[in-house]
């Protein structure tokens, strides 16, 4: 879901902080071995810096949402995971960050060319980091999911102007179950993957 893989994306009201995103749906028994490594993390984190530094809070936020976060939108079963990736701009001493390598049929996309987007209800894998942040104050100590790469299973092409929720009638359908497809391999040498 909202895919910004090639152009990153700033959050509404922030101009300046731009972000590679992608989201992605799956299983609450998909998700809860990754939910537990990233409260693992911050719990490691914390008893590193001592449980009893006030300062060392844990962040209310997490880079997931369920169905009770979100009823209207994640349906009951699933969990939304929140990936995504700070880009900076290009200025006199560095190149602007680039996209976030994606793979389709085991080849790797070039962006300079590609007329298309990855699109809501495209079949993917994702690597992604469990990284930790710290912002004194109320904030206070969580994890992200840094993304790292895209591999497309079964590619819906994103089309301008069409609606991002009708996916999930042809997605969560009748019970639809999470579909698992092998890609084949990729000869890059950035292969998230293997």
């Amino acid at each position: 879901m909202w895919a910004s893989l090639k152009t990153a994306k700033g959050f509404k009201g922030d101009t300046e902080k731009e972000h590679h995103l992608c989201d992605v749906i799956v299983t609450e028994e998909e998700a809860q071995p990754i939910m537990d490594q990233c409260r693992g993390v911050q719990e490691k984190i914390l008893a590193l810096c001592g449980e009893e530094d006030k300062r060392m809070a844990l962040a209310n936020s997490r880079p997931w949402k369920t169905h009770d976060d979100d009823p209207d939108n994640i349906p009951a079963g699933y969990v939304q995971l929140k990936t995504k990736k700070r880009a900076f701009r290009a200025n006199g001493n560095k190149p602007a960050t680039p996209p976030i390598p994606t793979y389709v049929d085991g080849k790797k996309i070039d962006w300079d060319t590609a007329d298309y987007n990855v699109g809501n209800g495209s079949l993917i894998e994702i690597a992604a980091a469990i990284t930790p942040y710290y912002v004194p104050g109320p904030v206070g100590l969580g994890v992200t999911l840094q993304l790292k790469a895209v591999k497309v299973l079964e590619l819906k092409k994103y089309v301008a102007g069409e609606s991002g929720d009708k996916f999930y009638e042809d997605v969560f359908a009748d019970g639809a179950e999470t579909k698992k497809n092998e890609a084949e391999s990729n000869d890059s040498e950035d292969n998230y993957f293997d």
